[in-house]
């Protein structure tokens, strides 16, 4: 084996969450907030190569099982922050939402609940434990849908799309198992926001979320964390784990953003020790790249002069006020699944949002084919001119 392939890579973090396993080297992981055991292995660890592991959740203590003469080394991984909601014991979902979280927030969140309950026929769904193979690939075909149209309107890459047949692959035999589970957010019989999470003992993780871009008003990633926050303290979990990536929603809910630290196990042999210590030196000056801003500064230049044209187009539209309705017009049957108008969905859930409309009192009458309708509702009527 050359010394290039001496070092072993290691993802810690994706272990415990995609394979729902400790790597070998951890005797014992504490939660550090209460010092309380997530895990045990007795098995001494003697590493053959220099093994390197990122990723390594701060929340967590570990302590180490090794031979005698075998090493480890921290190193932090600087710059990359994970987001968690510590959850209490025997606590009522409602008292630990009204102590952890502001005033302003929880009207805000139960404001989100109750718009898209109001305008829909909301349903709520947890898979864990149990799916049937139908279920599974609507709602993985869902998923798909929705991640591909959104991060097409961001003009960016995604991970998971990039080993999405691993994910349809794995997921439903971890669903079964109670190693994973799917949330969904219902409209009628609808899939409208997918979420893959997966289990680790007392630990919920957050992994995989998406939604139809058509319902972005009503803030579904919001009413997912509500949801999913419930479900996991009505089971007795001590951690929501909203995994690593700076996004708004994450900070908002998270009681605790936690670092990640790099472990190098190794032995005390000249060719090893030099190894490990070439690692060490590795991750160190990536730090100090970091430091610097040089990774959001080629990352700038990537998005700047490699990533390519973002060719999603949106519907542009104006609605306004209209006072006299002719009836002549041809109404749309548009709650068919075979609903053709599919630039109409959007301002639809935007006019049920803003006027606080139900779905099933809405009306739409088309004056212009593919240019100008009328939106009658229970107690609003609207003009929408599209652009």
């Amino acid at each position: 084996m050359s010394i290039l392939n001496s070092v072993k890579k290691e993802d810690f973090y994706l272990q415990i969450t995609e394979k729902n396993n400790v790597l070998s080297g951890y005797e014992s992981l504490k939660f550090r907030h209460d010092n309380s055991h997530l895990y045990n292995n007795n098995d001494l660890f003697y590493p053959e190569h220099v093994v390197s592991v990122q990723l390594f959740p701060l929340y967590l203590k570990p302590t180490f099982c090794l031979k005698p003469n075998n090493y480890v080394s921290k190193v932090s991984q600087d710059k990359i922050n994970g987001y968690a909601i510590v959850l209490k014991e025997n606590i009522h979902f409602e008292t630990f939402f009204t102590k952890e979280y502001s005033k302003s927030f929880r009207a805000n969140i139960k404001r989100f609940v109750s718009r898209f309950e109001t305008c829909f026929n909301a349903g709520y769904k947890m898979f864990y434990g149990s799916i049937s193979e139908n279920d599974y690939q609507i709602l993985m075909h869902a998923l798909h849908s929705m991640l591909t149209t959104r991060f097409n309107q961001r003009n960016d890459d995604n991970k998971f799309l990039k080993n999405w047949k691993h994910y349809e692959s794995t997921t439903y035999e971890l669903i079964n198992n109670r190693k994973a589970s799917l949330f969904v957010i219902y409209n009628n019989t609808v899939p409208v926001h997918v979420c893959i999470n997966y289990h680790f003992d007392d630990i919920l993780f957050v992994s995989i979320p998406s939604y139809d871009i058509d319902y972005a008003k009503f803030a579904l990633g919001n009413i997912s964390i509500y949801k999913l926050l419930e479900w996991s303290i009505n089971n007795n979990y001590k951690m929501l784990d909203m995994a690593y990536g700076d996004l708004e929603y994450k900070r908002r809910w998270s009681t605790l953003i936690y670092a990640f630290e790099h472990h190098i196990f190794y032995t005390n042999n000249a060719r090893q020790k030099l190894l490990a210590r070439a690692e060490i030196g590795k991750i160190k000056f990536k730090n100090y790249l970091k430091s610097k801003n040089l990774d959001d500064k080629l990352k700038y230049l990537k998005n700047k002069y490699l990533k390519p044209k973002n060719n999603f187009i949106e519907a542009s539209y104006t609605i306004e006020s209209i006072e006299f309705i002719n009836n002549n017009f041809h109404e749309i049957d548009f709650q068919t699944e075979n609903f053709e108008l599919s630039f109409l969905r959007k301002p639809i859930n935007d006019f049920l949002y803003s006027n606080k409309e139900h779905v099933n009192d809405l009306k739409i009458l088309e004056i212009n084919y593919k240019k100008v309708y009328i939106f009658e509702g229970k107690e609003v009527v609207k003009k929408l001119t599209l652009h």
